[in-house]
């Protein structure tokens, strides 16, 4: 039994509207044709990218073939996250792929010829009137020089990428189409279990019954496709080392901190600095929420249950409007524009129904709507989801209204601190509203668990586990369930300690993550809120002077790295300075809580 509502049985009104991109199929598929049709068409400069006048022609083509190929993707893949039962979307997200291992291949000559020009020749036309626009695209390449293969291999790699990297698509299968979950009965009342379900509702239940039994039927659920998942996560990181190597790299973690443009050091030291400074603080808060709940043990079933869990306040998707508009105002007219468009032309989608990807996402067409994923709960941790999205898509609107569609896409690095901060700013702007002191350590304790536990915990704990599975694959060691499973039972103990009990089961919460597919993400999480916590604190009290320079960082894109991004908002993420400071600013949440 599965109590989610089928898709067609939702309110329209709730949902994205994909005709923002094309008015039906038919658009889709004619916009598909022509996007082949200039594939064809760019070819013929192949081998001709030493005049710069072929080379300005080809890059204008690119220019506007990638900002069509941008909605193309986005109507044939979004459909398929939010509903997999529906034959149609699932035909259209395998027409992307294949479209997209086309593409890679037939442009792979844009990359390798303008890698092999000269280099005086590159600045020359860099510096030329025609050519300036296209200054960070020939950067980037350049950048990459060294690692960039043959004509040949480039094509023969990127021709079969969907194949090479398909154990994120095998993994949504399993997860959101064959997984299933045994009901489970607690006084007399049968709950019917989903992955969705789980992490939305039951993991954060009031009654610690509930919390406790639909842990043991989820876990027990993963447990039955553990060896399948454990095979496909490992075919995945074996895959990337195989890249690394061929592309010069000694080390997978090197070589995925390369596209970054993040070096080792700055790695290890988000991870071992939390793992070391926030581990106390945490464990903390672990210990009062117990006593607050009278609980004889704390342990991870229990962790996510919140402060206060009686008469929580259901939250409107119409006040949660009117909420977030009111705290993100301080950021201008332009963002908050970018914002009640959102609202206004459906680019969210809210209510969870069968099928749907699970979490939240946002995904923004260039120079077009920015799609936000929800599962709505009407909680207030969901109102704080929906704020970190909106930051996302505020970020890349004005990214992509000041920035070349062939521009770099910031860095994976940096990636997560317009979102975080806009969760430090919502957070704020609720403390200083007249609400008295039961509300506003509720509303502390959500901000920790919310956004601190989530972005700096949840993903840190999973950056600890993906760095022992990255550096087992640089050494040759074997890998398997049974190796994964204790490498995240070993990190959960490291952290916790004593003060929580590790449920049986939670060894598996590596199997729930699709971070592990998309290269060194997690960690990133904390990196993000680090830059977020510096900065958001900054604009919630009104400074306009970082108010000023955090949008000229959201336009700039990826025409600048990620520690050059945060140097020019005034967080130098190079030292651990700030990372101590933003573990000191969730030192004084706990200390609030603890009053």
């Amino acid at each position: 039994m599965n109590s989610l509502p089928m898709r067609s049985e939702l309110n329209q009104k709730e949902l994205w509207d994909l005709s923002l991109l094309y008015a039906n199929q038919q658009e889709f598929e004619e916009a598909i044709q022509a996007y082949l049709f200039n594939l064809d068409e760019i070819i013929k400069y192949r081998g001709k990218l030493g005049q710069a006048e072929n080379l300005y022609q080809v890059l204008v083509l690119y220019e506007s073939m990638l900002e069509e190929y941008s909605k193309i993707w986005h109507y044939g893949s979004l459909g398929y996250e939010v509903d997999r039962k529906n034959q149609r979307y699932e035909h259209n997200v395998a027409q992307v792929e294949k479209l997209a291992d086309r593409s890679g291949e037939i442009l792979s000559f844009i990359l390798v010829e303008i890698a092999g020009l000269d280099h005086s020749y590159l600045v020359n036309f860099m510096n030329s009137e025609q050519g300036k626009d296209f200054q960070h695209y020939i950067e980037e390449i350049l950048y990459q020089k060294k690692n960039i293969l043959s004509l040949e291999m480039e094509e023969l790699l990127k021709g079969i990428n969907s194949q090479l990297f398909n154990q994120y698509r095998l993994y949504t299968t399993m997860m959101y189409q064959d997984l299933k979950f045994d009901s489970f009965e607690v006084n007399g009342k049968t709950y019917p279990n989903t992955f969705a379900e789980f992490e939305g509702e039951y993991e954060a239940h009031s009654d610690p019954a509930i919390r406790k039994a639909a842990w043991e039927s989820f876990h027990n659920g993963l447990s039955a496709y553990q060896f399948t998942a454990a095979n496909n996560y490992i075919s995945h990181v074996q895959t990337e080392k195989q890249i690394s190597k061929i592309r010069g790299f000694d080390s997978v973690i090197d070589y995925l901190l390369f596209e970054q443009k993040v070096n080792r050091k700055a790695y290890d030291q988000q991870i071992d600095v939390i793992m070391k400074e926030l581990s106390p603080v945490m464990q903390r808060y672990a210990t009062i929420l117990q006593e607050n709940h009278e609980l004889e043990s704390m342990s991870l079933a229990d962790i996510k249950t919140p402060f206060y869990n009686k008469n929580i306040q259901s939250i409107s998707i119409a006040e949660s409007r009117r909420m977030i508009e009111e705290a993100v105002s301080v950021l201008g007219d332009e963002y908050l524009e970018i914002v009640q468009k959102a609202f206004d032309q459906r680019w969210i989608d809210y209510p969870m129904n069968q099928s749907k990807t699970t979490g939240g996402f946002c995904s923004t067409v260039y120079q077009g709507p920015a799609y936000i994923l929800l599962n709505w709960t009407g909680l207030l941790n969901e109102v704080l989801v929906l704020a970190h999205e909106l930051g996302h898509a505020a970020h890349f609107c004005l990214s992509y209204k000041n920035q070349l569609a062939l521009t770099p896409s910031p860095s994976m690095y940096f990636v997560e601190a317009p979102s975080t901060a806009n969760e430090v700013i919502m957070c704020q702007y609720l403390m200083k509203q007249d609400i008295d002191e039961t509300v506003k350590k509720s509303l502390i304790a959500e901000f920790i668990s919310r956004t601190y536990f989530h972005n700096m915990v949840t993903h840190l704990l999973e950056a600890h586990f993906q760095r022992k599975v990255y550096q087992a694959i640089d050494d040759e060691q074997l890998l398997n369930a049974e190796t994964l499973n204790q490498f995240f039972y070993d990190t959960l103990k490291e952290f916790w300690g004593d003060k929580v009990t590790i449920n049986p089961g939670a060894e598996l919460t590596w199997m729930r993550q699709p971070h592990y597919f998309m290269g060194l993400y997690s960690y990133t999480y904390s990196a993000g809120l680090t830059i977020g916590t510096q900065v958001g604190n900054k604009i919630a009290s009104g400074d306009q002077d970082t108010i000023n320079k955090w949008l000229q960082v959201l336009e700039a894109g990826g025409s600048m790295g990620p520690l050059e991004l945060a140097k020019a908002v005034g967080v130098d993420m190079e030292k651990t300075d700030a990372l101590r400071e933003t573990i000191d600013y969730v030192q004084t949440l706990v200390d609030q809580l603890a009053k």
